[in-house]
């Protein structure tokens, strides 16, 4: 769907159209494939389940621009509009996560809940332990640099990619005929400038913004969920600490011997959770 300004969002659409909407908003380097073992269910429940392609991702054009989170989601927030649909509950991953949550903080009209997975709010800890942890965004230097990030991007199945995909997954690695297709996605003109682009944003301004507390004020009076697997290397558990000051209904489950790739990694357990959420169970 054309959205202006060069930008068209591709959207996987499933289920009733008139069913309650969900919109499962995929991380990097993925796209709307991530969410493939989720969406006929869900969609099999009366759901319509809404995947978009991020734009610079997937099947979605890669416009030049600078891929803030705030420019991520406020094209979520034009698709509805698009399609008609009034309000949503959002379910998000990796960087879908920061871009649905804006999305939800400049648009609160039209969320009524948030599930996130292995993923982070735009709400970081001004503390020491914080600034011991910042090693852990090491891999994403070379990611954001211009020519050499979007060199590694654009070949997922290096080694070094592999590697990198092994650590952040605590030794689990996403699969072969998934990273493939990435990969292909990837190699599209414009798309591993894009996604350099994603962490270049964020490490040259989006990441300073929030640690001065940029949204700080924000409060959230719809239910949020966390789901985050122990062994995520980058996304620890910790980091949700605090979230509930600014979340009226909040609530986060660990998951032991899990790493970032929960969704390929425990599909069921993810399906049940977020089921569970969509009824009001939890």
């Amino acid at each position: 769907m054309d959205l202006g300004g060069g930008v068209t969002i591709h959207v996987a659409d499933a289920g009733p159209a008139d069913g309650p909407a969900v919109m499962l908003v995929h991380g990097f380097p993925q796209n709307w494939w991530e969410w493939h073992n989720l969406i006929g269910p869900l969609a099999a429940d009366g759901y319509r389940v809404l995947c978009p392609d991020l734009r610079g991702a997937g099947w979605s054009s890669a416009p030049r621009s600078r891929y803030t989170k705030t420019e991520l989601g406020d094209d979520l927030a034009a698709v509805l509009d698009r399609l008609n649909v009034q309000t949503v509950k959002l379910v998000a991953h990796d960087w879908g996560g920061p871009a649905a949550f804006i999305m939800m903080l400049r648009h609160p009209e039209k969320v009524t809940g948030f599930f996130g997975v292995n993923t982070v709010a735009p709400w970081v800890k001004r503390d020491l332990r914080a600034v011991r942890n910042i090693w852990r965004l090491w891999y994403q230097i070379p990611i954001s640099l211009p020519v050499i990030g979007p060199r590694m991007i654009g070949d997922l199945n290096s080694r070094a990619s592999r590697l990198l995909g092994s650590w952040v997954g605590g030794g689990f690695a996403l699969p072969e005929e998934d990273l493939r297709l990435y990969t292909e996605c990837m190699r599209q003109p414009g798309h591993a400038e894009a996604g350099s682009r994603w962490y270049r944003s964020f490490q040259s301004g989006e990441m300073m913004r929030w640690m001065r507390g940029e949204y700080d004020d924000a409060r959230v009076e719809v239910p949020v969920r966390w789901l985050t697997g122990t062994e995520d290397p980058v996304i620890t558990p910790d980091l949700t600490d605090g979230y509930a000051e600014h979340i009226s209904d909040f609530k986060v489950e660990l998951v032991d011997g899990v790493g970032h790739w929960i969704v390929d990694q425990r599909p069921d357990l993810v399906l049940d959770r977020l089921r569970a959420f969509l009824r009001g169970e939890t």
